[in-house]
């Protein structure tokens, strides 16, 4: 009897405690297993960005077009210089000597002898002829060496007036054919020889257009 009078005022004085606590307990919700669960509060969202934001987003400034330069201004236009080999004796009947050259640096003109000329455009003085060599004045000297120009190997001769060189010569073999150039400048010797070599390297053997007659023996 005492114990449960003892259990009744403990249970009195905790609900008068609760009661001045002035605080009250939210009911618990359970599950079907009897089991206290706590109030779930939804999760704030972030704000998603609208369809517009997501254009305005993607949407990028797009830029200038770049110039591109024109193929005329950094390939070479080649065109071919066709003609009968110098050497006659020595070369084939029926066959040319045939270069490339770019249309852009050189002209193939007549020059004033009429003969047919490879002219440099931007360098004065600068041209190229057909030659077989021949005999130089008192005062002129030569100096020979080989040089190999594309797969082609050349007999070059400077020839020079005192202590100028007055032009260059160019005898080489392709094929069949046996040919020689003269490089002629004033100026911008170098450049001018360079370019030359460049068109030599080119140098074949072609079918001539108007067929060479076969050299004849003297009697």
């Amino acid at each position: 009897m005492r114990l449960r009078l003892l259990t009744a005022i403990t249970l009195l004085l905790l609900c008068a405690a609760c009661s001045r606590g002035g605080e009250t307990l939210a009911p618990l919700a359970t599950d079907e297993a009897g089991v206290y669960l706590t109030a779930l509060q939804t999760p704030l969202t972030p704000d998603e960005p609208s369809p517009t934001t997501l254009v305005a987003t993607l949407t990028a400034t797009l830029l200038n077009t770049p110039e591109l330069p024109t193929p005329e201004s950094v390939l070479p236009l080649l065109d071919i210089w066709s003609g009968q080999p110098t050497y006659i004796e020595e070369s084939e009947p029926g066959l040319d000597f045939r270069v490339d050259y770019d249309i852009l640096r050189w002209a193939l003109v007549e020059n004033e002898s009429g003969y047919p000329a490879l002219v440099h455009r931007k360098i004065p003085y600068c041209q190229i002829i057909p030659t077989a060599g021949r005999g130089l004045p008192r005062g002129w000297s030569i100096t020979s060496s080989f040089e190999t120009l594309g797969t082609i190997l050349y007999e070059v001769t400077v020839v020079s007036q005192g202590d100028q060189v007055k032009f260059v010569n160019y005898y080489g073999r392709a094929g069949n054919i046996v040919t020689g150039f003269q490089v002629s400048f004033e100026e911008q010797d170098t450049a001018c020889r360079q370019g030359a070599e460049k068109i030599f390297s080119t140098l074949r053997a072609a079918t001539a257009v108007t067929p060479t007659p076969s050299p004849t023996s003297s009697p």
